[in-house]
């Protein structure tokens, strides 16, 4: 049996339910990385959270952590109403303000200590955390404002998983997604599998963002070169590592110790050695980069975030 399936990525779109939600309620490698950061960065400083979710999870962590206030936006209008239910339910609606809508049109009485996010994607940058946390930064943050995360990486390395083929109980998430973007695409495929075990060279970094206030803000476009070593390879695979804090351990998508940030999938045959290009520009909606992969300067993946990009010229061919 084929151990590897492929899905879409989804966390690019509008479309999270309760049981993405649930996943990111576990109490996995990731969860506790950002509670243990958010107990230390918290107490007695206003925190900022963006993109709060269903359950206003690391608003109320902040709150329970002594937070003096915490704003938590959340863009979707159902989430936020779910989000000030469970900040009532809690007995932290005193110090936790749900705000609905987008993060750029937010406004807050004062500038947060502590900024937490977890708008992190299948690619590092991929949910748009680059342009939201810079205009996060300029407005709504302290000089001297704690992020978390610290950095967000994405990695890329070549691997041999055979023959991959859509998971048939995705396709109703597979419809919500081009919905999303808009028509006929080419969304994103994540691996579904013991992806580390894949691997056939080593991994080697192409985007590598660090939200700390004492370094200059990431930037939104950005092109590597790096070089990967292999033999027989079926494709690449990009996955993200997160540091949540500034020491202690990455959370890696392929240590199997979190359910979040599956990773992205370009089929493409590969033997030896390579230079793949990463290259990263904003799309057309201002927030959500587009992204191209080449092989010894070769175009082999284009994939943009919706189809508006794809019908400016931004791809060519597409993810699956």
């Amino acid at each position: 049996m084929q151990p590897f399936v492929l899905f879409p990525s989804m966390g690019e779109y509008p479309l999270y339910d309760d049981a993405v939600y649930d996943g990111l309620s576990a109490e996995d490698s990731r969860w506790r990385a950002y509670a243990e950061a958010l107990r230390v960065a918290a107490p007695g400083r206003v925190v900022l959270d963006v993109g709060t979710g269903r359950d206003a999870l690391w608003a109320l962590v902040a709150a329970r952590a002594g937070a003096r206030h915490v704003y938590a936006i959340e863009a979707s209008p159902a989430a936020a109403a779910a989000a000030r239910r469970a900040v009532a339910s809690s007995g932290f609606g005193g110090q936790v303000t749900v705000l609905e809508g987008l993060a750029s049109d937010q406004v807050l009485p004062v500038r947060a200590d502590v900024c937490v996010s977890e708008i992190l994607g299948t690619i590092a940058s991929s949910e748009g955390a680059i342009p939201i946390l810079n205009d996060c930064r300029a407005r709504l943050c302290t000089p001297e404002c704690v992020w978390i995360p610290f950095r967000a990486r994405t990695m890329i390395a070549s691997v041999d998983v055979g023959t991959p083929a859509l998971d048939p109980s995705c396709e109703p998430l597979m419809n919500r997604v081009l919905a999303a973007a808009g028509g006929a695409f080419g969304p994103r495929l994540c691996l579904g599998g013991p992806a580390w075990s894949a691997l056939v060279s080593a991994p080697a970094v192409v985007e590598s963002d660090v939200f700390d206030s004492r370094r200059p803000p990431p930037l939104s476009e950005m092109s590597v070169e790096v070089e990967l070593v292999s033999g027989k390879a079926t494709g690449l695979l990009l996955w993200t590592r997160v540091a949540v804090a500034s020491s202690g351990r990455e959370v890696d998508t392929l240590d199997g110790g979190t359910r979040a940030w599956a990773p992205v999938y370009v089929p493409v045959p590969l033997a030896g050695r390579v230079r793949a290009g990463f290259t990263r520009r904003t799309g057309d909606d201002g927030v959500h980069p587009d992204y191209t992969l080449a092989v010894d300067g070769v175009p082999v993946w284009r994939s943009p975030h919706h189809v508006l990009s794809q019908e400016k010229g931004v791809t060519g061919r597409s993810s699956n």
